[in-house]
């Protein structure tokens, strides 16, 4: 075969690999939304990516039919992990994710792990049967595959580098390539969010697409935040300010326990047939709900914006601790140092998963207790139920041992409970008897009364440790949240749930409740009002705990005061504002980009003199 009807094979079969895969992106509406001129160039782009992926392939293998079949199964690889994923996490495969492999494999079910082992079985055999049957590319033949393929690889970082956030095509006098190219898949260049992106392009486009983000950040000179503009951030706010107004007579500085309870919610949202009291501890404690950055999963990323108040609004579709934090970076914990607290890490599941290990060092904390340190004192057997997470009963009984420590330090204890956690295919908790819908699937009655069980065994858990804190002299504020909400699969579209918003694009799929207690009189109030995203959280419990604010709590206040949410779904402006929100908001960017992509210059200029 000569290189020309070579290289037409290689653009017919991208092709149809690209219309296959924007069709299981997007069902019948593939064929029924028809081609506008801004679609039929997106899925001209679509064709050109998974062709360069052919491409790649046949230059490595330096066989044609075995590059073909190889990059096919590849992207059927890729597309079955995207959709297990987003079954189970409610989540988009990335490539950040490959680093956590490692991980993922051991949480897990079996036949996830049978299926995977499938695919690279088969990858691997074709590979040994087509090198042993088919003959190697003429050498011009070949050549002519490297120019094109390098050509190809070329043009795509070029492009991904002018259309990102940081190119050129985001500056206000953009070149006229840009509008030739409205087309291009650069997964940070719209707001649309990724699940569309996938719609538009297929997912193995959107894929690699991410894998070129990575690079042209990591390879290609960017601009970074100048320390010019992170001092003009904080210049006006120099001094530290007092907390509002005294909450009680007390001057001793609180202990502050922060619990993220694993997906905790209020499962009679969907179902009213469950007991009202179902949660009377936080029935009676909540005063607000949480605002997650996150839906079904993302743990992490939860936790990432409660602790630093950044945002991950400008870091879409990454997992932060792995992909992002690898330097010491201003944080909840960090300045809390500064004021004579000692900061505990707490999470009963081992100390790798997410970098937690290392997240928290950067973060400024002074110790991280996982499971491995919990098992100890502790029956083995016990430790895990029948999904293989670990019983609540280990961390909520080291937070208490860590409170009863004598010290004349306070403590700030940030907690993430793990035992609710997905999937609830399972009687973890027992056999239960919650009358529920009784339209419900079998499969859906399971997974809705283990995770209901969950639900009330952590409510009595929180419970338990207020009583004890109820014991200590030290005031003790105790905050409790759910990091998301829980990944229920097909519950919420038995229950027609998100039927008014398919896209999950309000503010309800993404709050908690925001529990509070505290064996002292506080002001209550700081906390009133509808939701707290996680990213304004901070300042709040400063205030709470009536601890002066440093110049980066004072400033996110400002951003808070002008904004009621900043989130991947949807940015609410406050009515009023004294400041200059759009400047703000730019602001609030800038500090982001500093921290995770630039020079740093906010840990270095607000870090504690003893760091």
């Amino acid at each position: 075969m000569n290189t020309l009807r070579q290289q037409i094979l290689f653009l017919l079969v991208a092709c149809l690999s690209t219309f296959f895969s924007m069709y299981l992106a997007s069902s019948w509406n593939f064929l029924l939304d028809g081609f506008s001129s801004i679609r039929l160039a997106k899925t001209l782009m679509s064709c050109l990516f998974n062709y360069s992926l052919i491409l790649l392939f046949a230059a490595v293998l330096r066989r044609q039919y075995t590059a073909l079949v190889l990059s096919q199964i590849f992207a059927g690889l890729i597309e079955f992990i995207n959709f297990k994923k987003e079954k189970y996490l409610s989540t988009n495969f990335s490539p950040d994710d490959i680093l956590l492999f490692s991980e993922a494999f051991k949480a897990a079910p079996m036949p996830l792990k049978v299926a995977f082992f499938a695919f690279i079985a088969v990858f691997l055999t074709v590979l040994i049967f087509c090198f042993r049957k088919e003959k190697a590319t003429p050498i011009k033949t070949y050549v002519v595959q490297l120019l094109l393929s390098a050509v190809m690889f070329c043009s795509a970082i070029y492009m991904n580098y002018i259309k990102s956030p940081i190119g050129a095509c985001s500056k206000p006098n953009y070149p006229k390539v840009c509008l030739t190219i409205s087309g291009f898949p650069n997964t940070r260049s719209d707001w649309i969010g990724d699940f569309r992106k996938i719609q538009n392009f297929g997912f193995t486009t959107f894929f690699m697409s991410k894998i070129l983000d990575n690079l042209t950040e990591t390879f290609l000179p960017h601009e970074t935040v100048s320390r010019e503009t992170i001092e003009q951030i904080f210049k006006p706010l120099e001094t530290p300010t007092a907390a509002s107004e005294p909450a009680s007579s007390t001057t001793e500085q609180p202990n502050i326990v922060v619990v993220m309870d694993e997906s905790m919610w209020n499962p009679r949202l969907l179902d009213k047939k469950l007991p009202k009291n179902l949660t009377p501890f936080t029935k009676q404690n909540q005063v607000s709900a949480l605002l997650s950055p996150s839906f079904g999963g993302g743990t992490a990323n939860v936790e990432f914006e409660a602790l630093t108040s950044l945002n991950t609004i400008f870091f879409r579709n990454e997992l932060v601790y792995v992909a992002k934090i690898r330097k010491p970076i201003y944080s909840l914990p960090l300045y809390l140092n500064s004021l004579g607290y000692d900061t505990i890490a707490m999470h009963n599941n081992w100390r790798y998963y997410y970098n937690r290990n290392r997240v928290y060092q950067s973060m400024g904390f002074h110790k991280f207790i996982s499971l491995e340190n919990m098992m100890n004192s502790t029956n083995r057997s016990t430790i895990f139920n029948q999904a293989g997470w670990a019983n609540d009963d280990v961390i909520f009984n080291s937070i208490k041992t860590e409170l009863s420590l004598a010290s004349d330090q306070p403590k700030f204890i940030y907690a993430i409970t793990v035992e609710n956690h997905p999937m609830y295919s399972d009687d973890r908790y027992g056999a239960q008897s919650y009358k529920l819908n009784p339209n419900l699937s079998e499969s859906a009655h399971q997974k809705m009364a283990t995770y209901t069980a969950g639900v009330a065994r952590a409510d009595q858990h929180i419970r338990d440790l207020t009583a004890y804190v109820k014991t200590l002299k030290r005031p003790t504020i105790v905050i409790a949240f759910g990091d998301h909400l829980p990944n229920l699969q097909n519950v919420y579209d038995e229950y027609h749930y998100f039927d008014q918003d398919p896209n999950r694009e309000e503010p309800n799929a993404y709050e908690t409740p925001l529990v509070l207690w505290s064996n002292y009189p506080v002001q209550r109030k700081v906390f009133a009002q509808p939701f707290i995203p996680a990213s304004f959280l901070a300042p709040k419990i400063l205030h709470l705990a009536n601890l002066p604010l440093s110049p980066y709590y004072q400033f996110i206040e400002q951003v808070s005061s002008c904004y009621d949410a900043i989130h991947q779904k949807f940015i609410r402006e406050k009515a009023s504002c004294k400041f200059n929100k759009e400047q703000l908001l730019e602001q609030y960017k800038s500090l982001n980009n500093d921290t995770l992509n630039g020079h740093n210059f906010t840990y270095q200029m607000l870090k504690p003199k003893s760091h």
